[in-house]
């Protein structure tokens, strides 16, 4: 069921869009940079902002910006603070963030349903920025990296992918046209 609906989304959210091939992965590489910033609440906005300023598709990576919500979001961007940590050289260890449950403290206790709710109050956003102001350039330089290293992987596979979509589909289209374009053989 779940291996269905995300076939659904990328077929008929990505690979069926009006567009470009380039225009479609572009969109799709920025979903990935943009998905790992620590910017839940704001990334469709800023998304669609990027994709229209640098004209990339503003639709295909969108589906991407949601890898990144309130149940994921302490690890991936633990993973990302660490990874920052790392191309930075500042130390990551344990203990070695000025609050190293920062991010934890953000949707501790949880579901699926709170934390979506957490979302519209006035406390989860003065404590999101304190979060992130003071895991600070870490944090912004490890979601970019990961950003980046997902994204563009997945702008060569989409180009290739949208291209096989679209010659498949052209193949069935003339299969059909070809069936439909026979006579009907004649009657004894």
């Amino acid at each position: 069921m779940l291996f269905e609906k995300f076939r659904q989304v990328l077929v008929h959210n990505i690979l069926g869009l009006d567009d470009t091939p380039h225009r479609i992965a572009f969109g799709v590489l920025l979903g990935f940079v943009v998905a790992f910033t620590p910017t839940i609440g704001f990334q469709i906005i800023l998304y669609v902002t990027i994709a229209t300023l640098l004209r990339a598709n503003k639709l295909s990576g969108i589906p991407i910006l949601f890898l990144t919500n309130p149940v994921t979001a302490v690890p991936v961007y633990w993973f990302c603070w660490k990874v920052g940590g790392l191309a930075l050289g500042t130390p990551t260890g344990e203990g070695d963030a000025p609050n190293a449950d920062a991010l934890d403290a953000l949707f501790t206790g949880k579901d699926t349903v709170e934390g979506a709710k957490v979302l519209l109050t006035a406390e989860f956003w003065e404590r999101a920025v304190a979060t992130a102001v003071e895991l600070g350039a870490e944090l912004w330089v490890g979601s970019f990296i990961v950003g980046f290293a997902l994204g563009i992987p997945f702008y060569f596979i989409t180009i290739a992918a949208v291209r096989a979509f679209r010659r498949a589909k052209a193949k069935i289209r003339e299969q059909i046209q070809r069936r439909s374009s026979v006579p009907p053989p004649a009657a004894p």
